[in-house]
């Protein structure tokens, strides 16, 4: 990993040590900041797959476990790089409509999640072989400042719609609930007070806005009363549960489909790579890219041991890398092992599991506006010809189009190929990619 030379110098770079107080307090940020970005999906598929409250908790307690453990092995062995893990997307989508189908032909939950846990092993071990062998360094040559710029422009614009939802409080008290005046000003003057802190001339408020933000706007639903019910948790200590959903049961179906998945999800992995490292002002190698997709295929087979969704590195760290302006591995990693024990902690998590989510969608909203401005800045680095210009056009408006296409106008298609299809994202950056590398393939 070779350093480069950038502009915007950062307060702590990748290998530099923050004294004490700013470690601790960077940490903190970090640890908030995958709360917040990865507190949904598990609580949705909790309660999609039916699982009761106590079960719910230990759900979401495997998986801010793993979150932090898959976290510390990529910065410690893996790409080494500040990248928080979560959640994909992408797997979200697939428990969901492998419970809808499952449900629909009769089968029970908790036989989906048996078969998911398959898919997921599965689709780790391919991605280890396929990180061994250099797969993935063969992937990233393709992964021009067209393609980067227009994965970074579409991730934005895809998170645009549940962000805003989110912070209109939408969905908020009760399921089906309109937009909630009040929390939309509270969101919208967090967004506000977001951006004048990242303005401020003291660095360790610019440093630490995201924090700052995230604990005001839970101090004021605190006080309004607007916080939800805590959910109940036994125990003091528990350690997770291998193969949450049962011992794991073959699948053709789900494991071709968790497969095709995996595949797609190593663009993800190398646009958070390439994104991130240019914050930090370094600039990756293959070892880097080899080293982060094997770790993403042990990041597949720990999800699958769990039975949680499958986790990937979350683009969303370099937006808070460049309102911090700390780049430094030893906060990263302090946050990490906070994580884990949050995952062995019931009574922390519970509370923790209280953040209101307008609150943290408020303040994700301002860590999408760097990724956004990022995709522009990738498209400053290529001349805007006719050529260029076009491959652009044609992957944004055929992603972002897609993204308006009803669900259910796909139904009739094979799961795999209407979730594919029904994702504007990784349609839209296909697009550019089959646009630039076989259409309008310059000539050698």
């Amino acid at each position: 990993m070779e350093s480069q030379t950038e502009s915007a110098k950062n307060l702590y770079e990748l290998d530099e040590k923050p004294p004490l107080s700013v470690t601790f307090i960077s940490a903190l940020q970090w640890f908030f900041v995958t709360i917040s970005s990865s507190l949904v999906i598990p609580l949705v598929i909790g309660e999609l797959y039916g699982l009761p409250a106590q079960q719910l908790g230990q759900f979401v307690q495997q998986t801010f476990f793993l979150i932090g453990l898959v976290s510390l092995l990529q910065i410690l062995f893996g790409h080494r790089l500040p990248i928080t893990e979560g959640p994909a997307g992408m797997w979200w989508g697939i428990f969901i409509i492998l419970a809808n189908l499952g449900m629909a032909a009769g089968q029970a939950p908790r036989e989906i999640g048996q078969s998911l846990e398959m898919g997921l092993i599965i689709t780790g071990i391919m991605l280890i072989t396929l990180g061994a062998i250099g797969f993935i360094e063969k992937v990233q040559r393709v992964f021009t400042p067209l393609v980067s710029g227009g994965y970074l422009v579409l991730l934005a614009v895809s998170l645009s719609g549940p962000v805003v939802k989110g912070m209109l409080g939408i969905d908020y008290f009760s399921k089906g609930s309109g937009v909630q005046p009040m929390l939309a000003a509270v969101s919208l003057g967090l967004v506000f007070f977001t951006f004048i802190m990242i303005r401020s001339r003291f660095k360790y408020v610019r440093s630490f806005a995201i924090l700052i933000s995230m604990l005001v706007g839970w101090m004021i639903y605190l006080v309004m009363d607007w916080t939800k019910p805590l959910q109940e948790a036994h125990g003091f200590f528990a350690l997770p549960q291998p193969f949450f959903w049962g011992p794991p049961v073959f699948h053709l179906g789900t494991v071709l489909t968790s497969m095709i998945t995996g595949l797609i999800l190593v663009t993800n992995l190398i646009a958070s790579i390439a994104v991130v490292s240019h914050v930090v002002n370094v600039r990756p190698g293959e070892g880097e890219y080899r080293r982060g997709g094997i770790m993403t295929g042990v990041a597949h087979v720990l999800s699958g041991a769990g039975g949680i969704v499958g986790l990937v590195p979350l683009s969303i760290a370099a937006g808070v890398i460049q309102v911090s302006r700390i780049a430094s591995r030893l906060p990263f990693i302090v946050a990490s092992v906070m994580l884990i024990l949050l995952g062995m902690l019931p009574q922390v998590s519970r509370i923790l599991a209280g953040l209101p989510s307008p609150v943290g969608y408020a303040v994700m909203f301002v860590t999408f506006t760097q990724l956004l401005g990022f995709g522009l800045r990738d498209f400053e680095r290529i001349m805007l010809d006719e050529r260029n210009l076009l491959i652009i056009g044609f992957g944004l408006l055929g992603g972002i189009g897609l993204m308006f296409v009803p669900p259910e106008a796909l139904q009739e298609l094979p799961p795999i190929f209407s979730y594919v299809f029904g994702n504007g994202l990784v349609m839209g950056v296909l697009l550019i990619i089959f646009m630039e590398q076989i259409v309008l393939r310059k000539k050698s």
